[in-house]
């Protein structure tokens, strides 16, 4: 594991070890400024390398594990916003399906800057906690990185990590109005309803449609059964989680599917809370 930028960081290093004899996952706190200015936004991101057979969890991991987290320590001036997750995908852990990510993602910070800030850099840290699992699961808690930054009259991109933070900011799921989404509980069934009037990348069939849960609603080890309707209705039935919270008001999470037309297998990645 690392944690380093190509500018003023303070590097760490750190294996955790465990039964298996350390942890597998390689973690890095990058930013995607090389300079920040006082009154403006920037973003770090933890870059999250899994070696192969081994994954790391969303921010619900679904019926079994842990999702990663972050506590900051900040200097007077600096504000710290919530994990901007990309789109999960589905991993297995003990011939279960929970809510992840296999490979490499980017785990997005979005920070703010006074615009009083007067001083010419500053260290932001933090203690990150992560469960990597495989054949075993390999927890890490409060582990320490920090990155220092310049800071100046012009916020400067960083062009070592400009192309990994675009690629990530795109896979962020965001909502889309053209989307009409409803939901509804038929007994111990969750039904989930999507319908894009004239939208011209809707999937050709069910397969790679899923829903993932962001408040552990659904249980993601139950299959979920989704067909299309001739008028082009997505229709998602989902089991409810013996560990669902009670009486909610809305079904948050993320909907991923594949797009008709599009090339290199790029999919749509649908934020969706909608009232019951």
């Amino acid at each position: 594991m690392r944690a380093s930028v190509s500018f003023r960081v303070l590097s760490v290093f750190f294996l955790l070890h465990a039964a298996s004899g350390g942890d597998p996952l390689d973690v890095e706190l990058l930013s995607e400024q090389r300079v920040i200015r006082p009154g403006a936004a920037f973003c770090l991101g933890l870059h999250l390398r899994h070696p192969a057979g081994s994954h790391s969890y969303w921010q619900h991991p679904g019926i079994v594990g842990l999702a990663t987290q972050v506590e900051w320590d900040l200097p007077p001036g600096i504000v710290a916003g919530a994990i901007q997750w990309p789109a999960p995908a589905v991993v297995k852990m003990a011939g279960n399906d929970a809510q992840g990510y296999e490979g490499e993602t980017l785990l997005l910070i979005p920070l703010t800057a006074a615009a009083e800030l007067a001083t010419k850099s500053l260290t932001l840290t933090a203690k990150v906690s992560w469960m990597c699992c495989g054949a075993s699961c390999n927890p890490a808690f409060k582990i320490p990185f920090a990155v220092t930054l310049p800071v100046g009259d012009a916020a400067e991109p960083n062009p070592a990590s400009a192309a990994l933070f675009a690629k990530f900011h795109a896979q962020v799921p965001k909502q889309d109005p053209a989307w009409q989404v409803a939901v509804k509980r038929q007994q111990d069934i969750i039904l989930l309803s999507l319908h894009a009037p004239g939208h011209k990348s809707l999937p050709p069939c069910p397969d790679g449609i899923r829903f993932f849960t962001a408040d552990g609603q659904v249980d993601t080890s139950q299959k979920q059964e989704v067909s299309i309707l001739a008028d082009g209705t997505i229709q998602i039935h989902l089991a409810l989680s013996k560990f669902a919270p009670k009486h909610p008001a809305a079904l948050p999470g993320v909907v991923v599917m594949p797009t008709a037309g599009q090339a290199g297998g790029q999919s749509l990645h649908l934020q969706i809370n909608p009232a019951y």
